[in-house]
């Protein structure tokens, strides 16, 4: 007697394991990475450009309209933007641990971003007073206040340093690390070896055994660079592993 089911319904909207699947897979090691750069450029790019033009500065001023810049008005926004930068760069090579004290800097770095470009969008004369001053030699208040587009470039940026960080929080367990292959022979090629040294019938040939024995021990006996000796320490190795 044969089983019948019911077919899912082809409208049915994926349920919370499928999205979940699907972001892991979305936000691979090399996503991150590229989106922590990209991040970084853009908070970068956007502190050299004009945040805020102020106009209408009075009598006491000797110009009327003063341009102020992500970098002059936010004093976070260069430091936060090359952070994101070496950040970038230090994931691509670090593991489960670095991954994770990476996250945190990055999820401090963009909070702090997000928080200084709401304080210039709720309240821009406060914000821009200081720098104001500082750039007219005055305290003359400004009649009013322009936001140009790099206050949202910013806060792209550090929207997409929020992503990274926290990929890198929650998902970068999964990925794998990459393993050194220092002091590893394949089985393929310890084989061939053997082979190589062995007779027809699997006996070692004239000269070979005492040949092949000398090999082993000048093989075991050689010394690896100090140099990789400090790879293989960093990479979680023993060099001192008779199996190696």
């Amino acid at each position: 007697m044969s089983e019948t089911t019911t077919p899912e319904p082809q409208g049915a909207q994926p349920g919370p394991e499928a999205w979940s699947a699907r972001l892991r897979r979305a936000l691979t090691r090399r996503t991150v990475v590229w989106t922590t750069l990209l991040g970084g450029a853009l908070l970068l790019i956007s502190s050299t450009m004009t945040w805020v033009t102020a106009t209408g500065l009075g009598a006491t001023s000797a110009v009327q309209e003063v341009e102020i810049s992500g970098a002059d008005l936010v004093d976070t926004v260069t430091a936060m933007g090359l952070v994101g930068l070496a950040a970038g760069l230090a994931v691509s090579i670090a593991k489960l641990i670095g991954r994770v004290l990476i996250g945190s800097v990055l999820f401090g770095a963009s909070i702090i971003v997000l928080l200084s470009v709401r304080a210039v969008l709720a309240d821009t004369a406060s914000t821009a007073a200081t720098a104001l001053g500082e750039i007219t030699g005055t305290t003359a208040e400004a009649q009013s206040y322009e936001l140009s587009g790099a206050v949202w470039l910013g806060f792209a940026g550090a929207l997409l340093l929020l992503v990274a960080a926290l990929a890198l929080l929650l998902l970068s367990h999964r990925w794998p690390d990459r393993q050194s292959r220092k002091y590893q022979v394949s089985g393929s090629d310890a084989g061939v070896e053997q082979r190589a040294h062995e007779g027809p019938a699997g006996e070692h040939g004239p000269g070979t055994a005492a040949g092949s024995g000398s090999q082993t021990r000048s093989g075991r006996d050689t010394d690896p660079d100090e140099f990789d000796l400090w790879d293989g320490l960093s990479d979680g190795e023993d060099p001192t592993d008779s199996r190696r």
